[in-house]
């Protein structure tokens, strides 16, 4: 099964296809670190999906390990 990312970047929306779960999160975490708007992580169809709030919660887990000494990209 694949899995997708709903996100929405330079006010366009779109989905991109991944082939594992761990690929997705982590393509929307970048996403997410670069200024990107991600609605929606799922595989199969667009409505099965994990939920913004999940998604804030995966996100930080990702930034603390990605960024240990606590300096987020958008800290400059």
């Amino acid at each position: 099964m694949t899995w997708h990312i709903q996100f929405s970047r330079d006010s366009m929306d779109e989905v991109a296809i991944y082939l594992t779960p761990e690929a997705a999160i982590e393509a929307a975490c970048r996403l997410i670190d670069s200024g990107g708007d991600v609605w929606g992580i799922g595989e199969g169809v667009l409505a099965d999906d994990v939920d913004r709030e999940q998604i804030a919660r995966i996100y930080d887990l990702w930034a603390r390990a990605e960024y240990p000494f606590g300096r987020l990209p958008k800290d400059g």
